[in-house]
């Protein structure tokens, strides 16, 4: 009985364990046909953007051509001023050099002739006869900041010379001495405090055409002996350096820069 009993237990046995080997054989052969993958470190990993390429360190020079108008902020009493347009224009070469490549806060030295002009009259009765338009040019040198096109610095010039003549065109003299065609001699010294904007308007690879606004008002001065201005003199009795012509000027112009050096 015993035998009987223990021969079914032992085929089932055995049959379970054919079955367990042939699953796991199975399962062996299904986990063969799975395609292998290795792990990459991340720095041997392909790129999946193109990398960037560094901006070129490039110094901008050019040349400016601007229209001015201005004002007298110092006058005597008995005398007042007017508007006055230059009829020739400022000139100039311009240099600008970023900070950092690609960048547009740096540094800035413009080279330039310009004209300040104003108009000196009298309190009353005016005149194309007695309004004088008093016109003094100076060779100039403006180192400035040049924050994202907005500029500010400080303005140094010399005068070659300077002249006045009434509206109605006749020349005249403004000094105590009778010249009328004034030299270096009579003008000191020119110290200006500029603000303004150079703002690109059109930019190509080899260059960029700039919007040139500059606002301008003169401290020092425009003599260097102020007794000799004869509008000095209040009232056209006592003379005082408050009264040492100190004009105001705007002036609206373009500016064309090269960039060097050229890109490739």
């Amino acid at each position: 009985m015993f035998a009987t009993v223990r021969c079914p237990t032992i085929l089932f046995d055995a049959m379970l364990t054919r079955v367990l080997l042939a699953l796991a054989v199975t399962m062996l052969a299904a986990l063969a046909q799975i395609p292998q993958r290795t792990l990459r470190p991340a720095d041997d990993a392909a790129p999946t953007t193109a990398a960037v390429a560094e901006p070129a360190y490039q110094v901008s020079i050019g040349a400016f051509v601007a229209a001015k108008a201005g004002v007298n902020t110092a006058v005597a009493t008995g005398r007042k001023t007017d508007v006055n347009f230059n009829p020739l224009p400022d000139l100039g070469i311009s240099i600008f050099a970023p900070f950092q490549a690609g960048g547009r806060i740096g540094i800035g030295l413009d080279l330039g002739y310009a004209t300040y002009s104003y108009v000196n009259m009298p309190e009353r009765n005016v005149t194309d006869d007695n309004a004088i338009v008093e016109r003094y040019s100076y060779v100039n040198v403006f180192p400035h900041l040049n924050l994202a096109g907005v500029v500010l610095g400080v303005n140094l010039g010399l005068s070659p010379k300077g002249r006045a003549e009434t509206r109605s065109g006749r020349q005249v003299s403004v000094v105590t001495s009778g010249k009328t065609e004034l030299s270096g001699d009579e003008l000191g010294s020119l110290v200006e405090l500029r603000l303004g904007g150079n703002f690109p308007v059109w930019e190509n690879p080899v260059g960029h055409l700039n919007l040139y606004v500059m606002a301008g008002w003169v401290v020092s001065g425009l003599y260097s002996d102020y007794r000799t201005y004869t509008y000095s003199r209040d009232n056209y009795v006592t003379p005082s350096a408050d009264n040492n012509p100190r004009p105001a000027s705007l002036a609206v112009g373009l500016a064309y820069y090269f960039r060097v050096p050229q890109p490739k």
